[in-house]
């Protein structure tokens, strides 16, 4: 049975790299009718940040990654929190110190910082010096019962390779002498990263550890300890880092930024999703958009590539648009009333896009709303984009763009153009959008207009105030003759006075 885990520290909100680890071990344990274990790795107490643990499981809801064991599930193998298991690793500590494999060290900051400072100055390597390795157990003892504080180090071989088999890289390697006596326990009694990570892995029956390869380096410690312990170890696979468009590490201005922005700038989570699981990974043939039943389907290691993956945030606004548009009109309509009442985006708080739509929700019918977003879907890539796009539908009188009448309403046949069609649409109750393209092409004829975009393109202006949007006689079938008649009487207003 396949176990895997997340164990993220409660240090800050998730970010993208971080996130696609979360989502890469929940994949492989659907995959496989697996176990997806979430456990904090929260030992550092002084680098906890207020709201981060909320961070991480909101984070994980989102996307629909649901764990099987962890914080608010349980599980027959917690605590789930490593700060509740301190006695477990000191009784691990003991083991390893009993059977040579961990010492005590005695040396003092000012004594490590004088060590640092001396290799500095004689251009030699770095990392501690092993000075406390090899004391006599009775210098230990009194040193000990003097009450002189120590940490308990990993004593790492002095000599060969220490390897293991990546699922990702193949075979890695590194030489023992180079590598430092990892800190294991503090002086104050707390565990360190890498003996907890260990030791919860082992008794959590953690089978597959995928992970960033930034913990490459940290993998060879965590073999010594699973080799003094005499357990099995787990599979490593380290994914690849992400990095921008251009090569460079990925940063804030490539869209490494906290999972949970992308749901306030009004991402769909599915997309998120998806597009996270594509970085670095491929499901074996050309798909890009696929449920996360789909990706679990056709997940595994082997298709983790070793090489960097690439965020390209044009990408996700398409894979974004997409799933936008692939809503049902009713879904549509529950989805982006619900991502405008609970953002907290304060750019789009303080739009009047936000609160046109706001308004409209509250005032208007839920049909008239839902027929204006579907007009608008196959333009949004963005759920923040339906307040602005259909502003001209909620508002009374829509803003004006000065280019657009500037360009159309100086066309000298305009006044006659607005004229005939409020002739057109007076007396009528209602309107379709059959009627309005038979009313366009009426008047196309009666001004002896050359095309039919010369009609169209000034009556949008005047019903929306834009040049751009959805189908002219779809949103004149939405208006409806009330909303087209005030607005051709407004927009008779810009058009300039006849010399």
């Amino acid at each position: 049975m396949i176990r895997v885990r997340y164990a993220p520290s409660p240090t800050g909100s998730p970010h993208v790299g971080n996130i696609r680890t979360a989502l890469f071990n929940y994949l492989l344990a659907k995959r496989y009718s697996g176990t997806f274990v979430v456990r904090i790795e929260d030992t550092d107490q002084t680098r906890k940040v207020p709201g981060a643990l909320e961070d991480i499981l909101d984070s994980l809801r989102w996307l629909g990654i649901e764990w099987d064991e962890g914080p608010e599930r349980g599980g027959s193998h917690g605590p789930y929190f490593q700060s509740e298991r301190l006695e477990i690793y000191r009784r691990h500590v003991d083991i390893l110190l009993a059977a040579k494999r961990a010492y005590k060290c005695f040396c003092t900051p000012e004594e490590l910082t004088e060590m640092r400072e001396y290799q500095r100055i004689n251009n030699l390597p770095t990392g501690y010096d092993r000075r406390c390795r090899f004391r006599s157990d009775d210098e230990v003892e009194a040193l000990e019962a003097s009450g002189k504080p120590y940490v308990v180090r990993l004593a790492m071989p002095l000599e060969g390779e220490i390897e293991f088999q990546d699922a990702i890289r193949g075979r890695v390697a590194f030489e023992s002498r180079l590598l430092d006596d990892q800190v294991l326990l503090k002086s104050d009694g707390w565990p360190t990263y890498h003996l907890a990570n260990v030791v919860d892995d082992y008794l959590q029956g953690i089978t597959h550890v995928i992970r960033g390869d930034e913990w490459i380096n940290s993998t060879p410690k965590h073999v010594v300890l699973y080799n003094s312990f005499g357990w099995n170890m787990p599979i490593f696979a380290h994914a690849p880092i992400i990095k921008g468009p251009d090569g460079a590490k990925l940063s804030k201005r490539h869209g490494d930024t906290r999972c949970l922005d992308y749901r306030e700038k009004g991402f769909l989570s599915e997309a998120v999703a998806n597009f996270i699981a594509l970085i670095g990974w491929s499901p074996g043939d050309e798909r890009e958009l696929m449920t996360m039943s789909e990706m679990a389907e056709a997940f595994s290691v082997e298709g983790i590539q070793p090489n960097p993956g690439v965020f390209d945030i044009t990408k996700l606004l398409w894979m974004n648009g997409h799933y936008i548009r692939s809503k049902s009109p009713e879904d549509l309509f529950d989805t982006v009333v619900s991502w405008h009442t609970s953002t907290t985006d304060e750019e789009y708080r303080g739009s009047e896009g936000c609160a046109a739509l706001t308004a409209a929700i509250q005032s208007l019918p839920q049909e008239y709303v839902t027929e204006a977003f579907r007009l608008e879907q196959e333009r949004v890539k963005l759920l923040s984009e339906f307040a602005e796009a259909c502003r001209f539908f909620f508002v009374d009188e829509p803003e004006m763009d000065p280019q657009g009448v500037a360009k159309w309403f100086g066309q000298p046949y305009v006044g006659a153009l607005l004229e005939k069609l409020e002739a057109e649409v007076a007396g009528r109750s209602t309107i379709s959008a059959e009627d309005a393209e038979k009313i366009i092409d009426g008047v196309v004829v009666s001004l002896g207009l050359e095309k039919r975009a010369q009609a169209i393109h000034p009556t949008r202006v005047a019903l929306t105030g834009k040049t751009f949007g959805p189908s002219l006689f779809e949103l004149m079938a939405l208006l409806g003759p009330e909303r087209i008649l005030l607005r051709l009487r407004r927009a008779a207003q810009f058009v300039p006075a006849a010399s």
